[in-house]
């Protein structure tokens, strides 16, 4: 048996306007956990390369501390959807600015549902999403609200691993060499 030269593997970009592929809007839930950067990473090397518009969804969901506070439960929402808006419109513009077009929507509720139907409404051509992470709004059901989406989902799910060893530069995918 004679030894061949074992090849590393290529990483080519694809040309997406001979692909075939059109991606016009990429829907991407958001919780603002340590996995958001990495979502963000990669919906933003997508709509660079496609000129997608993105939606940033975030789902907010009481968790009864609006009894020990005395106020209505629309009033915690109306207030954690308030907070959780301006936290990702901050976020975009240290990220990518005007650079890339991106539309911010807040809903409460739960989350595979809001997602899904975000995406239907939206006509999302994609949808871009972490698969796990601490526990958070809702990041406790996250591993549940991906598989969810995935199986209900109206389009193609791009899940990102948390603790993903990767990350688009441009147009190509760099790899840790420890690999």
């Amino acid at each position: 048996m004679e030894n061949r030269p074992s090849r590393k593997p290529e990483w080519r970009a694809i040309d997406s306007t001979s692909s075939g592929v059109q991606l016009r809007r990429i829907l991407v839930p958001v919780d603002l956990l340590d996995s958001t950067l990495a979502v963000l990473q990669y919906a933003a090397a997508f709509a660079r390369e496609y000129k997608a518009t993105i939606t940033l969804l975030h789902i907010v969901e009481p968790d009864g501390s609006h009894a020990r506070r005395k106020i209505s439960r629309e009033r915690l929402i109306e207030e954690m959807s308030e907070v959780g808006e301006h936290q990702i419109r901050k976020l975009v513009d240290v990220i990518w600015g005007e650079e890339i077009v991106t539309d911010v929507v807040v809903a409460g509720g739960k989350p595979y549902q809001q997602i899904v139907n975000e995406a239907k409404e939206t006509n999302a051509d994609m949808i871009i999403m972490a698969s796990h992470g601490a526990v958070g709004s809702w990041g406790f059901f996250r591993r549940s609200t991906t598989a969810k989406v995935v199986r209900h989902a109206p389009c193609p799910v791009l899940v990102v691993p948390a603790l993903e060893r990767g990350f688009v530069v441009g147009a190509t995918v760099e790899r840790n060499a420890d690999r």
